[in-house]
């Protein structure tokens, strides 16, 4: 259900994206293939800033810190509290 935002994504790329970076996790084991092109993560090399919040149900905390490594530049990965939103938005005087 909680796929069914207002992203108005075609149902064919909405199907292509939940099959190759969720079921079969193509993205980061660098099988996935967009127009022919194979894409390398190890490949960008333009610093990456990943936030990853410790209650999050979609990205877990440990998935967004594994998935670090699969770049080929510098990664700054950070942990806030809070959960999928709120670690976002919630400043650090919340003490969240």
């Amino acid at each position: 259900h909680w796929n069914s935002d207002a992203t108005r994504m075609p149902s064919s790329n909405h199907s292509y994206y939940l099959r190759n970076c969720y079921l079969e996790n193509r993205l980061s084991t660098g099988t996935m293939v967009l127009d022919n092109t194979l894409l390398d993560l190890s490949k960008v090399k333009v610093p990456i800033y990943n936030l990853a919040a410790r209650e999050d149900h979609i990205a877990p905390a440990e998935s967004v810190l594994y998935g670090s490594q699969f770049f080929g530049g510098p990664v700054k990965y950070v942990l806030s509290g809070s959960g999928h939103i709120a670690g976002v938005v919630n400043p650090p005087a919340a003490k969240k």
